[in-house]
């Protein structure tokens, strides 16, 4: 018998996707996200049918509010409930004007688990559940993390001032004590930065013993005007438990460093998503997280962050724009999740995930013109990864990303056994026509644009014609 906190599926992803992109602060001010950002649906029941053969007691725990009926009767939540022999329609209604409804059904037949069906009242699928909710106490508006205290190495006076060092780059909460007055406090992931008081990226000021500073990273403190030695710091690295599965040796020293700093980087932008960084943006970003799914397939091998994040880039059913309102990240969105599929042979997760891809599928095809080819919009960034190139009209390296994201779909469809055949349509056609008007037979190469007429060509198209098994070795020039 496994028991969950159960909610609407994707919901729970949704609302602390939400809560992440609005971490971001720089020099004092608050910034969030410069995209369209859902949050979860705020009223939601869940339904479930049960034949019992013999009489049972089970009780709902949520905490926000609502009520359940049993064949139409009301009664309370937090409260023991008898339900007697006989069919049954259960239906529990959560509300909540701030926070991701969810509720723990407690009982030895009656009791939440994925079987259950959660209806938005708009739309009824299957409840969304997570490992890291499964005990009675838990709350899944509070997410687990685990502490650990870190303390400093060193205190060095400097510049009229006391200038703190933790040894390496952390995240991580700060408190003081022993302070005899308020105290200003310069964050910095260098020294330099730290001692800059103007420039550094964290600053805060009017600190005392009682002040609870939040998440930030960083390696050094600069504490202006103030030079006792005896102060007390304490910094708490808060994080979810990773662990790290795979090895890497060589006789190579300067290997084995970059090995070990970039396994260490990853796990520090890895907690409840995957986030560019943990000074700067703290935002989730589709092009960085498509990056650290396949950093993850081989090393931590952890399915549920990237689930997590898969969800989080997402939103609702209704595209509202284009992910990070970039074209490329939308596509690449798509090709990530067969991509996750490789990894862990996860079809319940297709199964729960396709009605949104569909959705974005259809969003992308919908700015596609005769040919097949993707465009930019209003309002649409063509990325490509700060790349240089010639952008004038449609670009090569868009379509590739658009040819493998069908290819993506296609197989996600086949793999659930439901016809793909649109898809394999617009797959052939588009493949063609990349062929006939991107293709440089003297060149032996893609071009950037066709319609500008500069037959310019960078690296970007070709590598991913390549990376995505479209050109074989026959096509290239030798």
């Amino acid at each position: 018998m496994k028991k969950y906190w159960i909610w609407y599926p994707g919901d729970f992803e949704i609302h602390q996707g939400m809560l992440q992109n609005f971490t971001r602060e720089e020099r004092g001010m608050a910034w969030p996200a410069y995209w369209y950002v859902d949050d979860c649906y705020k009223n939601i029941k869940f339904e479930r049918v049960y034949n019992l053969t013999e009489s049972t007691i089970f009780k709902v725990i949520t905490h926000q509010k609502g009520y359940i009926t049993v064949d139409g009767n009301k009664f309370r939540v937090n409260e023991d409930i008898k339900v007697d022999v006989g069919e049954h329609e259960i239906v529990v209604y959560v509300f909540s004007s701030n926070q991701l409804p969810t509720v723990y059904i407690d009982g030895s037949v009656i009791y939440s688990d994925g079987n259950w069906l959660a209806n938005n009242y708009v739309n009824k699928r299957q409840v969304g559940y997570n490992k890291l909710f499964k005990k009675i106490t838990d709350d899944p508006n509070k997410i687990p993390y685990e502490r650990v205290t870190l303390n400093p190495q060193t205190f060095t006076v400097k510049n009229n001032g006391l200038l703190v060092d933790f040894g390496k780059e952390i995240n991580a909460e700060l408190s003081f004590s022993k302070l005899a007055h308020k105290i200003t406090v310069c964050y910095g992931e260098s020294e330099t930065e730290a001692l800059d008081t103007v420039k550094c990226y964290y600053k805060q000021s009017n600190i005392s013993n009682q002040t609870k500073l939040p998440k930030r990273a960083f390696r050094y403190l600069f504490i202006p005007e103030f030079t006792d030695r005896n102060i007390s710091i304490t910094a708490t690295n808060v994080f979810l438990p990773m662990k790290n599965v795979s090895q890497f040796i060589s006789d190579n020293k300067l290997m084995n460093d970059i090995w070990n700093i970039s396994i260490r980087t990853f796990k520090l932008c890895s907690d409840l998503f995957y986030i560019d960084g943990i000074k700067r943006d703290r935002w989730i970003w589709g092009g960085d997280a498509y990056q650290d799914n396949f950093i993850n397939h081989y090393s931590f091998f952890d399915e549920d962050i990237d689930k997590r994040t898969i969800i989080a880039l997402r939103g609702h059913d209704q595209v509202q724009q284009h992910i990070n309102t970039i074209v490329d990240y939308s596509l690449l969105w798509i090709i990530s999740i067969y991509n996750h599929y490789e990894m862990t042979a996860d079809k319940e997760f297709i199964q729960t995930i396709m009605p949104r891809m569909e959705i974005m599928m259809d969003f992308l095809l919908k700015q596609t013109n005769e040919l097949g080819f993707i465009y930019g919009r209003d309002g649409d960034w063509i990325f490509i990864d700060w790349s240089e190139m010639d952008k004038e009209g449609t670009i090569a390296a868009e379509q590739m990303f658009l040819l493998q994201s069908l290819k993506a779909i296609i197989a996600c469809k086949n793999i659930l056994g439901e016809d793909a055949e649109s898809y394999v349509q617009q797959f052939e056609k588009l493949k063609q026509n990349i062929l006939r008007y991107f293709w440089n037979e003297e060149k032996g190469a893609f071009i950037d644009s066709y319609e500008s007429g500069k037959n310019n060509i960078t690296r970007h198209a070709n590598i991913l014609a390549i990376l995505f098994d479209f050109i074989g070795k026959a096509d290239c020039k030798k």
